[in-house]
């Protein structure tokens, strides 16, 4: 027995104890290296592949030389007029989430979010066009039933608003319904399209508003019942079940379920101890939407909430320390530079208005949950004056798409910054100039 003890001691000898960490555990990386990231990729690759391939037999199916009928609901619908004839264009989106467009001379009445069956031909459509969208040419067609589970939602919004185009501000507000042309073109010209479109801006909200409601309740029954429990895993799980019904109600809208997923995984990086704030979350989250959806790569709310996203991670990584109210003032209007270049290489839109987007950003934060209480008490249309009298004012702007080149070195400048900090400070002297010429620009249109 005394043998076997110093046998145990002489080879435990052989062994050194384990360095002491100085670094947080939340500075733990999720994959440590370059085969888990290619067997993830690999993975990503093969869901993505399977997708292709399935909407590739879908695009067989609708390709077809005779005629075929299917079912769609009307995304958007609105009129045109050519040649002195008036017209309605309809935006369908089918069940596999394919989405067409068709017209019809047809006298109808208001469509959006209606089921209808459409009778017709695909026209002249390759399978890459059809991967983004397709003209349908329409036969016939006919409603079904509205079987929507968001139709009493929407009712309920609509009662409570005298104005219309209100009603239509909150239903995109809360259901991330389509907006009109009106509130198109004052969000364009206003810049804040992004807080109309529902994203993981809102996502982060809802996510703290659920938090704090259940935390009142949470904390008398743990004190009492369940000392031993970790308050934050348990209502973070809690939150991400809420987040997880309110993305089925949003029918998987893109922006919302990429920041869905990343607040997933950074519930779960936080449960294991591993970097929360990081591009890596962003890039598997990304990767995982995008192998889920491929039609999310050409989704322009979707890579702008990407971008928009890894410009927040940027910002804090390289960010010196502010006091707060200093640092959510920075924030914001930095955020906004940032973004001018890549908006205008999707959106032309720009006035001097757009600059009032970073306060009315800033109070959006304690809007939204007033306005989503209003209406819960049934007083929803408190501010429809607001939006009435804005609406109501012509805003003239001017086009300016950001050049292919200019967009280019913007994005490989982005890149390199994550690592080089000088690099992140040239930047925003950089987009703060791009917004100085469009002003210039503005000037020179608006008064010459």
């Amino acid at each position: 027995m005394i043998k076997l003890f110093y046998t145990t001691l002489k080879y435990l000898k052989k062994f050194k104890p384990p360095k002491r960490l100085h670094s947080s555990p939340f500075q733990t990386r999720f994959f440590t290296n370059h085969y888990q990231w290619i067997l993830f990729f690999a993975i990503c690759l093969s869901i993505f592949s399977l997708n292709i391939y399935k909407d590739y037999k879908d695009y067989q199916h609708y390709n077809k030389n005779s005629p075929l009928s299917f079912e769609a609901s009307v995304q958007l619908q609105y009129q045109k007029t050519k040649n002195n004839h008036q017209y309605f264009v309809l935006k369908l989106e089918d069940d596999r989430g394919h989405i067409f467009y068709t017209t019809s001379k047809l006298d109808l009445k208001p469509l959006e979010y209606k089921k209808l069956r459409i009778y017709g031909r695909l026209g002249k459509c390759s399978f890459l066009e059809f991967l983004k969208s397709c003209y349908f040419q329409t036969f016939s067609l006919s409603a079904l039933p509205d079987k929507s589970f968001k139709s009493p939602l929407r009712s309920w919004i609509d009662s409570q608003h005298s104005d219309t185009n209100s009603a239509i501000l909150y239903r995109a507000l809360f259901f991330a319904d389509n907006i009109n042309l009106a509130w198109r073109e004052f969000s364009n010209t206003t810049g804040i399209a992004h807080i109309i479109a529902i994203s993981g801006f809102h996502l982060g909200i809802l996510s703290i508003m659920v938090f704090f409601l259940s935390f009142i309740f949470y904390r008398p029954l743990q004190k009492r019942y369940f000392p031993y429990r970790n308050a934050f895993y348990d209502l973070g799980a809690l939150v991400l079940l809420a987040m997880f019904f309110y993305l089925l109600l949003l029918e998987f809208q893109p922006s919302f379920f990429r920041a869905f997923l990343m607040a997933a995984l950074g519930f779960i990086f936080y449960y294991s101890g591993v970097k929360i704030l990081s591009f890596e979350s962003l890039i598997l989250a990304s990767s995982i939407a995008v192998a889920l959806f491929p039609g999310f790569l050409w989704n322009i709310g979707f890579i702008l909430s990407v971008f928009g996203v890894f410009y927040i991670l940027l910002f804090v990584r390289h960010m010196p320390k502010l006091p707060l109210l200093g640092y959510f003032i920075v924030f914001d209007c930095v955020i906004f530079l940032f973004m001018g270049p890549v908006v205008h290489f999707y959106f032309p839109y720009f006035s001097p208005y757009q600059f009032v987007s970073i306060p009315i950003s800033m109070a959006f934060g304690l809007f939204f949950p007033l306005v989503l209480g209003l209406h819960f008490l049934g007083f929803g249309d408190v501010f429809d004056f607001i939006y009435i009298w804005a609406l109501s004012h012509k805003i003239s702007y001017i086009e300016f798409f950001t050049p292919s080149w200019l967009f280019a070195s913007y994005i490989l400048l982005s890149l390199l910054s994550i690592r080089f900090k000088p690099l992140f400070f040239f930047l925003i002297i950089f987009s703060g100039i791009f917004y100085v010429v469009l002003c210039i620009k503005y000037i020179l249109v608006s008064f010459c």
